[in-house]
């Protein structure tokens, strides 16, 4: 572990006092920014009601679905966080910019998942002392990090915490890459009851198994993405070693930029619910619906929305940026490719093919939590196996150039389909 980490995570903890308003970032980077900014935001973090503290915490809303954002609009998925004049959409993606000292810009997904898989295609910010962000975080204070330093052009480091215990200090990983600050990679969390994952362009890095000792994040999470100074003069000198020294604001501005987010959610409902105090995964109400009640779905939709495809219902024949939370009907979406991503340069690890039919739905290995050498299924793979289905499927794909005569095939099809099942369902209940 880097020098100072531990006292930034020290830090970090004694400021998610409730008592505090100068708070940004989440719990992730609470206390630090506060220290560093002296801004009036408050914390949804620390606002938010702790339900293993207090009952009656209202349910969270469930996205039980898929999203993919690009960010070329301000999104309905996301809400600004903190310093909204320093975040821009483009026909590039979003731009998240510490301008000036103080400026913390930072979004936060309106959205929960129970168990789910998310990618993210980020660049990150140069400068020395700059922390770039992205994460998952509950009410509870489970977290799932990525972060990445302005002044080291070789790592990323993954981290997470469980109902924010801070006991130990030696949670954080560091892990060897090409610059992150130069070009766009995937960084892929899949997190499952059983384990969770850490991927860098498609390759796994790390893998936390269910059975840690210092826990493991296991209630319904929201995502936040966001740009600071861990090397402002105010932190700690904790801090400020851990984010590689003291940052230089005649440097500025500092950038991050995310040109992707796809997410899709392992359970479905229509928002979830703290049973008890536990803070156990097993506690959790799925409302109408089911925990774990769409994996199979979701590893579907992730693959299709990863690979530059989009997911529409067949029954209301519109794109959706998010499933029904019927499962039923979710099971009906056609899978339509809109954009080749496989050929951008700027997705090392992005696929091809959208076509339903053709996605790769085989499940990761389970390993215990160590630095991966080893890499499982990766996109490479599902692009060549989706190329390969497709071109023995070529009558169930759909192209993205003629969408109205192949969503018109499907349906066809698919009625075909739903008619011969209803037959032989019939004739068995004889």
């Amino acid at each position: 572990m880097k020098l100072g980490a531990q006292y930034f995570q020290l830090h970090r903890e004694s400021m998610r006092s409730p008592l505090l308003s100068h708070v940004l970032l989440g719990s992730l980077v609470s206390g630090l920014a506060a220290a560093a900014t002296g801004s009036s935001s408050v914390s949804l973090a620390t606002a938010t009601c702790n339900p293993l503290k207090t009952t009656g915490c209202p349910a969270d809303t469930a996205l039980a679905g898929a999203i993919s954002e690009d960010f070329k609009s301000a999104s309905e998925h996301f809400s600004v966080y903190s310093t909204p004049d320093q975040i821009f959409y483009s026909d590039e993606g979003l731009q998240l910019t510490l301008a000036k000292r103080f400026d913390n810009p930072a979004l936060r997904s309106n959205f929960y998942i129970m168990f789910g898989k998310v990618e993210v295609l980020l660049k990150a910010a140069n400068g020395t002392g700059i922390i770039s962000s992205f994460y998952l975080q509950s009410d509870d204070l489970d977290e799932i990090d990525l972060e990445w330093f302005g002044g080291d052009g070789y790592e990323v480091q993954t981290n997470y915490f469980s109902k924010g215990n801070t006991a130990t200090y030696d949670r954080g990983g560091y892990h060897n890459m090409d610059d992150p600050r130069a070009a766009f990679h995937n960084y892929t969390i899949d997190w499952t009851a059983e384990a969770l994952t850490w991927y860098v362009d498609g390759k796994a890095i790390r893998t936390l198994t269910n059975d840690s000792s210092q826990g493991y994040p296991q209630s319904p999470m929201y995502l936040m993405m966001g740009i600071w100074a861990g090397g402002d003069s105010t932190n700690s000198q904790g801090t400020i070693e851990w984010a590689g020294g003291s940052t230089n604001y005649d440097d500025a501005p500092f950038s991050m930029y995310i040109k992707k987010v796809v997410a899709v959610d392992y359970s479905n409902g229509s928002e979830y619910r703290y049973e008890d105090t536990s803070g156990q995964w097993t506690s959790i109400e799925a409302v109408d619906g089911q925990v774990n009640g769409r994996i199979d779905l979701a590893e579907e939709e992730f693959d299709v929305l990863v690979a530059g495809g989009t997911l529409y219902s067949e029954d209301s024949d519109s794109q959706t940026g998010s499933s029904s939370n019927d499962g039923a009907t979710s099971s009906h979406y056609v899978h339509e490719s809109s954009t080749k991503a496989g050929n951008s340069s700027d997705n090392p690890t992005a696929t091809a093919s959208g076509s339903h039919d053709s996605v790769s739905t085989s499940k990761r290995s389970i390993t215990s939590d160590k630095a991966g050498n080893q890499s499982s299924t990766t996109l490479e793979t599902l692009a060549s196996s989706s190329a390969t289905a497709s071109g023995n499927s070529s009558s169930q794909s759909v192209s993205s150039t003629n969408g109205s005569e192949s969503n018109h095939s499907f349906s066809s099809l698919n009625v075909f389909v739903s008619l011969v099942s209803a037959i032989l369902f019939g004739l068995a209940l004889i």
